[in-house]
């Protein structure tokens, strides 16, 4: 009798599925970062497709959403690479990316395929990890995925493995905080039009998709309500960041 061999990425989204039924902060804080992520879309012609969309949540917000990840999945309409995108030039409106770019082996050949794929006035519209002063320490003593700031992003060696799940969550830091200048230089096409970092308080007591929550339901919007009078402190304390990047008019030669 043959055993199915191991998909960790199934095994993840499961995980996830159930951690999302049980959760109910994690599940109020996705839905208004997807919420979020909407009003930021583009709306030239052209399609919204969203790599690595695992449970699919996004159609939630944007029922028109194509949904890719890098594997088949009970909820992904196709299989994508983001590092070679299977879409004509200048064909997409909206490139979304949930908790994606940071596990992109060489994120750099994925800008290479937003700016040649995203019809002028298109967008890359991400959420990812930040890695603050705080949230830096957190991630590297108790996140079971790797946390390196030490990295070039701009590396064409894989920054990790083609495994789905292997990762540096410290990749959005650099690529679009630290190292913003540079990102910009590199793709002038992909402007930088809007970077936030948010989730100070209310995410990383939600427990995610692994722990408990240790935040009561009842009080995810006084939280809310706290981290906006805190605002002024989330290069310090955030947890997660919010990017927009906007296809320019190709230069003319």
């Amino acid at each position: 009798m043959s055993s199915q061999a191991p998909d960790p990425l199934a095994d993840e989204l499961r995980l996830q599925e159930r951690a999302w039924e049980r959760n109910a902060v994690v599940r109020t804080l996705y839905r208004g970062w997807y919420g979020a992520i909407a009003e930021r879309l583009s709306r030239v012609e052209g399609a919204t497709v969203e790599l690595g969309s695992g449970m699919g949540k996004l159609r939630e917000t944007v029922p028109n959403a194509v949904l890719t990840d890098v594997e088949a999945t009970p909820w992904a309409d196709g299989v994508v690479d983001a590092e070679q995108l299977p879409y004509a030039d200048g064909s997409l409106a909206n490139l979304v990316l949930v908790d994606v770019l940071h596990h992109v082996p060489r994120p750099a050949r994925f800008l290479d395929e937003a700016q040649r794929c995203l019809a002028t006035g298109g967008r890359v519209v991400l959420l990812e990890p930040y890695c603050s002063p705080v949230s830096y320490r957190l991630f590297r003593a108790f996140h079971h995925e790797r946390t390196d700031l030490d990295v070039d992003p701009f590396a064409e060696t894989e920054l990790s493995s083609r495994e789905a799940l292997d990762s540096n969550q410290a990749l959005p830091t650099l690529l679009f905080f630290r190292h913003a200048d540079e990102t910009a230089t590199r793709w002038p096409g992909l402007e930088i039009v809007e970077k936030s970092c948010l989730a100070l308080l209310a995410y990383p007591l939600s427990g995610g998709w692994r722990r408990r929550p240790l935040l009561p339901r009842a009080l995810v919007r006084p939280t809310l309500a706290i981290e906006r009078l805190i605002a002024p402190l989330a290069p310090l304390l955030a947890f997660r960041c919010l990017v927009v990047l906007e296809r320019q008019e190709p230069r003319r030669r």
